[in-house]
């Protein structure tokens, strides 16, 4: 459920008499998820990725955690008038086992922008780089769960300010012609990182969905992702080939995903196979997992990850990861 906050009555309340000009149809959404389950993990030494904050190596175990992050976010936006408004959203995450509260408060995203549906939208601040779009739109889970390929998969170990997100971006969106859009942006290092420019080109009309996203910090640190998926009602399959060039090392990723409905909720699995160029360091991903709807806004998932690393670890064969959770999600 989403509760809109009218400005104009607040605005209205706090500075009645003043003078002030009225902002009118002007509101913020309050929204977020609040995520939590059980989580079940071998003594496996094959990195596992996933939502839940574990890579593996770390023993057998079993943690209450999240599947996704839990969030709490707020979007606002006002009518200019000809077409033109302004708007911004701020996305805190937090630890919802414990309610401990990231580092970064406004991690997730923390951006302005003016839009205009005939020109499109200019935006700044902390926001998703342009290449992630279609890597996350072409996988089953959307990052989410013990069970995705997820940013180190389908972002082939690629990283920006920690993850997909941009600091300091100025970015372009514009609008939809005939099922294609487009973006663009920069973002700054200011001293801490080279500058990143990045742009996608997605197109999404019917059943099809298709995207193609490149990242550049500099010569040794980029990532290329293509992904595609088609809707053909009982099944829903998609791919994501992704390559990447981290810390002057070539590393390619392809996913192979499906999600399906099934009853009241939806079946999801993928192969992810990660292959770092040179190295016999492999990693091969196998996802499943479902989701059950209670409702809208609530559902009980379900979900396995199982991984096997090639190479040694501390001169010993790798073995296989494996996890599995059980949770509980409400979206408001």
């Amino acid at each position: 459920m989403q509760y809109r906050v009218l400005a104009l009555a607040a605005l209205a309340a706090l500075t009645g008499g003043t003078g002030m000009p009225a902002h009118a149809q002007s509101n913020v959404t309050i929204y977020g998820r609040f995520d939590l389950g059980v989580t079940r993990q071998n003594d496996g030494t094959s990195s596992l990725s996933g939502s839940n904050g574990r890579l593996g190596r770390e023993g057998e175990r079993w943690d209450v955690r999240h599947g996704s992050e839990s969030r709490l976010g707020f979007q606002g936006v006002e009518d200019l008038g000809s077409g033109l408004r302004a708007g911004f959203q701020i996305e805190h995450r937090f630890r919802s086992d414990t309610g401990e509260a990231d580092p970064v408060f406004w991690k997730a995203r923390s951006y302005v922008y003016l839009e205009s549906a005939q020109v499109g939208t200019l935006y700044l601040g902390r926001e998703y780089v342009p290449a992630f779009w279609p890597a996350l739109k072409t996988d089953p889970w959307l990052w989410d769960t013990v069970g995705s390929p997820g940013l180190n998969h389908q972002f082939a170990t690629y990283r920006i300010d920690g993850h997909a997100r941009g600091n300091n971006s100025v970015g372009y969106k514009t609008p939809k012609w005939n099922g294609f859009s487009a973006n663009v942006a920069v973002a700054a290092g200011e001293a801490a990182r080279d500058r990143s420019t990045g742009a996608n080109v997605e197109y999404a009309s019917g059943p099809l969905y298709a995207g193609l996203g490149v990242d550049r910090q500099n010569a040794d640190t980029r990532v290329v992702v293509a992904g595609a998926a088609y809707d053909l009602g009982w099944v829903r399959p998609m791919f994501t080939y992704t390559d990447s060039r981290v810390a002057a090392k070539d590393v390619v990723n392809l996913t192979l995903g499906a999600s399906a409905p099934l009853g009241r909720g939806i079946l999801r699995a993928a192969i992810a196979r990660l292959d770092p160029d040179g190295d016999d360091n492999n990693i091969t991903k196998l996802g499943l997992g479902y989701e059950h709807l209670l409702s809208k806004r609530t559902s009980v998932y379900a979900d396995l990850g199982s991984a096997k690393q090639q190479g040694r670890l501390a001169g010993v064969e790798r073995t296989r990861t494996t996890a599995v959770d059980v949770g509980l999600k409400h979206s408001f």
